[in-house]
């Protein structure tokens, strides 16, 4: 198919979603209320009235994007079917967020992960915490930016760079954002959801028929004779498993279960029942996911290593590049225009909880201590602001990026502690000390782990995440067990309304 007819559908198919979407919000609100908002809408938690499907749609694409569409085939090239694990291992923090962390924010009416911590710990470790979060959610960001940026790129048959298209991919985040709010975002989830696995669906079926040779039958054939059978394994090569899977199990479970997207989703919830539900659909969403672009990536370093597939010039052999040509040489058009209709749309829509979420932590957590009696205007121009300043400086940056799953596993590094202090001081201890000292000591190890030779000095090989566990759980038990505090503010809530 010609490559200006896939922009042109792909292009078509967002202004279809994102505006249909748009017409049919607008018609339902003057249905329901006779042209006005319902009471207490606000742009950035869709007024609380998200139900579970679309919940869990936008949880489902908050922790999916680029990480899980180009990085997973990026690293698939690399470790083979072992990587399936970061897309499994998702889940996890999913059911952390529908099942507590989602409900506990919910529950003490704060609208950020700062926000709670402050109640626990005392307003300067909510502005450590909230400085924290905010750089990783912004790393995020840039990941993102980074995938638009190549899935331009893809489109253009490598017209367009990838520092170009994540320009103009955040040209049309930030405008579809600013316009659109929380509530539209999530029922365009909902529209990208469908589509996109009715694509993945197709692709996965076609891919079958259209490998060389025999299909599957000699795409195993190849990395059996080739010394490379640990590509279908799995559990990947000795220690892989340990090293790579284990390690985003980890990762995920203890940074994603407290980031401000997955939060901001449930926020937007129209009850407690209805997060619960969301892990339904979000769970299988992801998890599923990338399992499929994992085999894409397979495939791709299959047919390049054989001779069935080459680079358009101006293309670089990257992981996530061979992925999307594997759709784009391979598919046909119809599923071409569907499969990248659709990863356009998941990336726009985690880009835009993403931006969202920035907004929300600079409003609750700066912006309100000095300006407490903003409108609910005021208070939206803000959130737009920062959804513009964030989405332009990732802009900038997004192309300089290292490999995407390392870069998103470091920004989790720095969010793990988060964790274990948000759970110490919810169901056991409510110690400032103890607080500052499990995250102090943490940040400390991994900035020395990261930038200094003293890891091969001492001969430590572990990967990042183990050792930040190790320090928090060490660290952390010990300074909250010496030191004092009240008990955990879930115990004293569920003492104060009277709940077992």
């Amino acid at each position: 198919m010609n490559t200006s007819v896939i922009i042109a559908v792909v292009i078509l198919y967002e202004i279809v979603s994102i505006g249909g979407c748009a017409l049919y919000l607008k018609m339902k609100e003057r249905k329901n209320k006779g042209g006005q908002a319902a009471a207490g809408d606000d742009f950035s938690t869709g007024g609380q009235s998200m139900t579970w499907p679309v919940v869990g749609a936008s949880l489902a694409l908050s922790l999916l994007g680029t990480v899980k569409i180009f990085g997973i085939m990026q690293q698939a090239i690399n470790l083979g079917a072992v990587v399936a694990w970061f897309s499994i291992a998702t889940i996890f923090p999913l059911i952390m967020i529908s099942l507590g962390t989602g409900r506990w924010v919910r529950r003490l009416k704060v609208a950020t992960m700062p926000e709670l911590f402050g109640k626990m710990y005392g307003q300067k470790i909510r502005l450590f915490v909230c400085a924290v979060i905010a750089l990783q959610t912004f790393v995020i960001l840039t990941i993102e930016t980074q995938g638009l940026g190549t899935v331009f790129n893809a489109l253009s048959a490598g017209k367009v760079s990838v520092a170009m298209g994540a320009i103009i991919g955040g040209i049309i985040g930030i405008f579809y954002v600013i316009i659109a709010g929380m509530k539209e975002v999530g029922m365009v989830n909902v529209v990208n959801v469908i589509v996109m696995y009715v694509g993945l669906i197709a692709a996965a079926i076609i891919l079958g028929h259209v490998l060389p040779g025999n299909g599957w039958s000699d795409f195993e054939t190849y990395f059996m004779s080739s010394g490379q059978e640990h590509m279908l394994n799995f559990f990947g090569a000795p220690g892989v498993f340990f090293s790579f899977a284990l390690n985003n199990i980890l990762a995920l479970l203890c940074a994603q279960s407290v980031s401000q997207m997955g939060v901001q989703s449930a926020i937007a919830a129209r009850s407690e029942k209805d997060i619960k539900r969301a892990v339904l659909v979000s769970a299988p969403v992801n998890g599923i996911f990338g399992l499929i672009t994992m085999t894409m990536g397979l495939a791709g370093k299959y047919m390049v290593e054989t001779g069935n597939l080459s680079l358009p010039e101006g293309v670089k052999a990257t992981g996530q590049a061979i992925g999307t040509q594997v759709i784009i040489q391979m598919m046909p058009g119809w599923v071409v225009c569907l499969l990248l209709a659709a990863f356009l749309g998941a990336i726009l829509s985690t880009f835009a909880i993403t931006t969202m979420a920035l907004g929300s932590i600079f409003l609750n957590n700066i912006y309100i201590l000095k300006h407490r009696d903003a409108s609910e205007k005021q208070k939206t121009m803000v959130v737009r602001i920062m959804i513009v300043i964030t989405g332009v400086v990732a802009m900038a940056i997004a192309s300089k990026l290292p490999n995407i799953i390392n870069s998103a596993n470091w920004s989790f590094a720095w969010i793990t502690p988060l964790f274990f202090t948000l759970v110490f001081g919810l169901f056991w201890k409510q110690s400032r000390v103890g607080a500052a000292a499990t995250m102090g000591v943490s940040w400390i190890v991994i900035l020395l782990y990261t930038f200094t030779p003293l890891p091969s000095v001492l001969g430590i090989t572990l990967p990042l995440i183990y050792i930040v566990l190790i320090v928090c759980i060490v660290v952390g038990v010990i300074s909250y067990a010496v030191t004092k505090g009240e008990r955990g503010y879930m115990i004293l809530w569920k003492e104060e309304h009277g709940i077992r």
